[in-house]
């Protein structure tokens, strides 16, 4: 068994409410020093480059358009109204004797785990998820997690709700660019680990780095409607680093996520902090999905401020694909410089290595700009 790999989440945790356990960089701290009771104030903006966060929250709806024809051995990725369907999950209920007819996995599972008599129907279903997740395994091609991950640098933050390991198996197998974004997995996932003795994450069959012992299972989160998100120290620290990030935020990509109906804790602690940041303003939200506009804008009407969203069925029309790594600077040229940059979009590719051979030239301008702070330029391709 190999030792986990150096993650972007794998840190010690720490039982810290504000920061989840990291300690802000010099210009986070500057910033909130120095702005932050000021409202409404503008993103971070260091000549022409934007040290604001763009703060991406993935649902289901993301990791099925990651893997539209399946998994690489076209394992389906189920979403909560066709989980039952997918996982055979009404095998489990007809052999106890309970019925399913009419009710969504949310509203079942809940009624389950709120009666004891059905606890051990509960375990089963588990079970089953567990099992049948942790088998997914990602297309050898590029997917769009692939595009997501290198769109982002390391300001910003992926704030996941599924369960499946996708994102982490992309996140690992484009780890030689380093400069990527944090990761953050709200509801726990199947491809982390846990050391409880050091406390610290990583993958899971991989060893803790410090005692060496295989990382456990991490806790995951199921559809209740009163779900805990404090008690848990993992689960605390992945919502407080989401927290920290969108109180800071200029980009808020909402993808394949509606928050449920058992799941109105999610909604309140997110808004909560939205609320208080002083960018929000002159912020943006962008909603990647299928669904209805009209639909999409009622669901998150209250995070929208006047006319700053947009509403794309697809990753390909995202601000993310148009404008890789430079989605805070090209909003903010346009929107407070009104010097619209050209679009950048991703090439169509067929491999991982050209993907990261035409993201060299970003890279290489970020490090001139961290070394010697000369501004971006703007890219085209």
């Amino acid at each position: 068994m190999e030792q986990a790999a150096i993650l972007v989440f794998s840190t010690r945790l720490t039982s810290a409410e504000v920061w989840g356990g990291l300690t802000p960089d010099d210009d986070t701290r500057r910033f909130l020093n120095t702005q932050e009771a000021r409202m409404p104030t503008l993103p971070m903006l260091d000549k022409n480059v934007n040290n604001s966060p763009h703060v991406v929250l993935l649902g289901a709806g993301a990791s099925v358009a990651a893997c539209l024809q399946g998994d690489k051995n076209g394992r389906r990725l189920p979403v909560m109204d066709n989980l039952m369907e997918i996982l055979g999950l009404q095998e489990i209920l007809e052999r106890t004797g309970v019925s399913c007819e009419g009710e969504n996995f949310e509203e079942l599972y809940d009624d389950l785990v709120s009666n004891k008599e059905y606890h051990s129907i509960a375990e089963d279903i588990e079970e089953r998820i567990r099992h049948y997740f942790s088998e997914i395994e990602i297309p050898d091609e590029p997917t769009i997690y692939d595009y997501l991950i290198l769109a982002l640098r390391k300001k910003d933050l992926i704030a996941s709700f599924n369960w499946d390991p996708l994102l982490l198996q992309a996140y690992r197998r484009n780890i030689r660019i380093q400069r990527l974004p944090q990761m953050v997995f709200l509801h726990g996932n199947v491809g982390m680990g846990l050391c409880h003795k050091d406390k610290k994450i990583g993958y899971i069959n991989t060893l803790c780095e410090e005692c060496m012992r295989p990382l456990d299972s991490v806790k995951l989160l199921y559809p209740i409607k009163h779900k805990d998100y404090s008690s848990d120290l993992l689960v605390r620290d992945q919502w407080n680093r989401l927290r920290n990030h969108l109180r800071r935020g200029y980009w808020f990509t909402i993808f394949g996520y509606s928050v449920p109906l058992a799941d109105v804790d999610a909604r309140k602690l997110m808004l909560e902090v939205w609320n208080r940041n002083s960018t929000r303003e002159l912020a943006q939200i962008e909603i990647i999905d299928a669904k209805s506009g009209s639909e999409l804008k009622k669901s998150w009407d209250e995070f929208i401020v006047r006319q700053h969203y947009g509403i794309c069925g697809d990753f390909l029309g995202s601000y993310l694909y148009q404008h890789p790594r430079r989605s805070c600077e090209a909003l903010a040229a346009a929107t407070l410089m009104l010097n619209p940059w050209p679009d950048n979009r991703f090439p169509e590719v067929r491999t991982l290595s050209e993907l990261h051979n035409w993201i060299q030239p970003l890279l290489e301008e970020e490090v001139k700009y961290e070394k010697y702070k000369e501004p971006f330029r703007y890219m085209t391709s």
